[in-house]
């Protein structure tokens, strides 16, 4: 157990940020303006502007050509001052010169020529804008910038609507409509999955190889540097359209966190998960991010709580990710986050629990009547306990395989099956796709088949595939991460959103007496604590108090007071604490000589397990909570765990579970149990506390919080509100 040393590590020292806090009313959901993605992704007629043999690199070429392929699903021009006639259609001077307005420019000219072009198509009706040139500010541009003015300008005032600028394109798979500089696009499936990359270079190459992996498409856009349409009004979009089903998304900035909230929580609520690669985890990647699209990288730790919030499924790989949308195309959500798992390789059952280890999945437990059932199926002396070593024997019964695993996904410990399986090559392998779907067809439970290595897919593999029912996923690392990421997104659908009160508490609530009654009502009891104006009155307070006790200066300038040596533990009678008292006010003195002390506050000694608590307003998501272990040495330990507000019981016993040092909160080392009760309503108290005060708070945090031992309660010895 800990003595307390009354001082915090500010949350500034967790994320090692200084935030700038927008006070916004309604800053969640209320008034968020989506633009309409509707005349691009579904115009009724495009202009090729640029339209030549080598514009653009024959980018004109290749996207005539791909609408030329489909049959001509939109009704097309081409505009060019330099040319009447190409590819034996005749070709207009510019806009005004078109018999009809168009909804839609496919812009493959020059950056410098586009602004007024553009302004020249607004005036003749055009509605939408797709931009593939760069050169519109990013990286510093002047020049640029000012022509990425001029294209907000005529969003913003004359309601155009811009994909891009810095982009590859899109599709819209359902239409057709191929608007990708390149004809290896025409041989993409159509299917449920809708696409948004903020990466142009790495777009085509994900969708060909989720193609090659089974996956098909409903739209897909390469996004760019997002002058206009943005991340959110493409999710937004997909969230309404009939086709799309789940939602794919290469992140590299978030424009609009309110708006990317918003379309978050639809998506959820239509039941359409989201699936990203976030670019910009670390420092490094964070400044590569910002510098090429010049969108701020929000701190990973907090994009990491609200993508829990809102169920947004996270991956950190390209391979993942297609993973991951292939499993949740299955479209079954656990009910529960046990796993059951049988394969016939007793080195592929120790790495599936290393790595489950890694991930914290949790291993289903089958019952003694369903061990009994099946051991009869596999090799004489193992185990029929999950996760199931069925012995080598077992891959020439195929039957008997798929017997054992139907046997494991009717348990009712069970609510995830994974089995173990690999993708033929030719097409005169003799492996039964049946006994996937077999196991399929008798269970709504999620069923995924794990390929313990990754292999190459053939047209045989995708047919195989397909009959099979389920996703083959390549490689174990990868199949528990996204068995975890099917609980974490069925975990959200149960929980659902709650929206955040405007707080209706006062400021006076959150001053002196009146905040230590708040925090005792919600479960966070400051020590008993007294005054005093000088070293003798700190003295007579301590008396009354009782022995031993913490003193701490008081003083504007002493804000952290560790940092000024303002913080002194154990004294143990009157003479100790005038002597701390006078070498505080000298420490302080010295650090500034202009320092106003106002006097002394003396606390009860509390000893026990530190935790800090914190909450701030992040300017670009909102109000977030850590939990951390350590009170002081937080900056050392960097043991905490993030969640976006509200937080309640559930949340704070999850967080709890994910620090690494948790155990200490057990009995440790002869050191009773923790109150781990207590310190849980703490959690959800003061994240109520925050909720009801959130106008007049930028910051709230308890560092340290005491955790005495089971029934003993908590402590909230130094509280520090920062207002707005």
């Amino acid at each position: 157990m800990l003595s307390v040393p009354v001082t915090r590590a500010p949350i500034d020292a967790i994320d090692n940020q200084d935030f700038t806090i927008k006070v916004k009313k309604n800053r969640l959901w209320a008034g968020i303006v989506f633009h309409s993605a509707e005349s691009f992704f579904r115009p009724k007629s495009v202009a090729i502007v640029g339209a030549s043999e080598t514009g653009g690199g024959g980018w004109a070429r290749e996207i005539y050509g791909n609408l030329e392929y489909a049959g001509f699903p939109t009704e097309a021009f081409l505009i060019n001052p330099r040319r009447d006639e190409l590819w034996g259609q005749k070709v207009y001077p510019n806009f005004a010169s078109l018999p009809k307005p168009v909804d839609l420019a496919l812009t493959i000219v020059p950056a410098q020529f586009i602004p007024d072009i553009l302004a020249e198509g607004v005036d003749n009706g055009l509605k939408a804008a797709l931009i593939y040139a760069a050169r519109f500010g990013e990286g510093g541009d002047a020049e640029g910038a000012k022509r990425g003015a001029a294209i907000r300008a005529l969003c913003d005032d004359r309601g155009l609507v811009v994909c891009g600028p810095n982009c590859m394109g899109a599709m819209a798979f359902p239409k057709n409509l191929l608007f990708y500089p390149a004809t290896r696009i025409r041989g993409l499936p159509t299917g449920p999955v809708g696409v948004v990359f903020q990466s142009g270079g790495t777009f085509m190459f994900w969708l060909q190889r989720a193609a090659e992996r089974g996956l098909g498409f409903s739209y897909a856009v390469s996004s760019g540097n997002e002058l206009n349409l943005d991340l959110a009004d493409y999710i937004n979009f997909l969230v309404d359209d009939d086709d799309t089903q789940m939602i794919a998304c290469m992140v590299e900035g978030v424009r609009r966190p309110e708006a990317f909230m918003e379309a978050a929580r639809r998506a959820l609520a239509a039941e359409k998960p989201i699936v990203m690669l976030k670019v910009g985890r670390s420092d490094l990647g964070k400044k590569a991010a910002e510098s090429h699209t010049g969108a701020l990288a929000s701190d990973d730790a907090v994009l990491q709580a609200v993508c829990r919030k809102y169920g947004v499924v996270r991956c950190y790989s390209l391979d993942e990710m297609i993973d991951q949308c292939a499993v949740m195309n299955q479209r079954r959500w656990p009910k529960g986050r046990r796993i059951a798992m049988a394969g016939f390789s007793g080195g592929g059952k120790g790495l599936y629990l290393d790595y489950s280890a890694d991930e914290g999945a949790v291993q289903a437990v089958l019952s003694d009547e369903t061990v009994g059932q099946i051991e009869p199926y596999i090799d004489p002396g193992l185990s029929g306990q999950s996760p199931i070593d069925c012995g080598a024997g077992i891959a020439a019964r195929q039957q008997d395989f798929s017997t054992v695993c139907n046997l494991m996904a009717a348990d009712p410990n069970v609510d995830i099956v994974t089995m173990q399986g690999q993708l033929p090559t030719l097409a005169d392998d003799p492996s039964d796709p049946s006994i996937y779907a077999n196991v399929v067809d008798a269970t709504d439970k999620p069923v995924i088949a794990h390929v313990r290595v990754s292999q190459n897919m053939t047209e045989a593999g995708r047919e195989y595939l397909k009959a099979s029912k389920m996703a083959f996923v390549q490689g174990l690392p990868q199949t528990v991460r996204t068995m975890q990421g099917l609980c974490l997104y069925a975990d959200a659908l149960r929980r659902g959103v709650e929206a955040l009160p405007e707080g209706t508490g006062k400021k006076t609530d959150l001053e002196g007496e009146a905040l230590d009654s708040l925090l005792r009502d919600r479960g966070l009891p400051p020590p008993t604590s007294a005054f005093g104006a000088t070293a003798e009155a700190a003295a007579m307070a301590a008396a009354d108090i009782g022995f031993p006790v913490v003193l701490k200066i008081v003083s504007p300038q002493a804000s952290h007071k560790t940092e000024v040596g303002g913080v002194a533990l154990n004294l143990g009678d009157r003479a100790a604490i005038i002597a701390a008292a006078d070498d505080m006010a000298a420490r302080l003195k010295t650090v500034d000589p202009a320092a106003k002390i106002d006097g002394y506050l003396v606390q009860e000694m509390v000893s026990g397990t530190e935790v800090i608590l914190g909450i701030r307003e992040d300017p670009q998501f909102g109000p977030f909570m850590v939990v951390g272990l350590g009170g002081i040495l937080v900056e050392a330990m960097r043991d905490v765990s993030f969640r976006m507000l509200p937080v309640n019981e559930a949340d704070g016993r999850e967080m709890l579970g994910e620090l690494r040092g948790k155990a200490v909160l057990g009995a440790f080392r002869g050191a009773p149990a923790r109150d781990v009760d207590a310190l849980v309503t703490a959690i959800r108290g003061l994240s109520d506390l925050y909720m009801d005060h959130r106008q007049h708070l930028v910051d709230l945090e308890v560092n340290p919080l005491i955790v005495g031992a089971a029934g003993e309660g908590v402590r909230a010895v130094d509280v520090r509100p920062v207002w707005r």
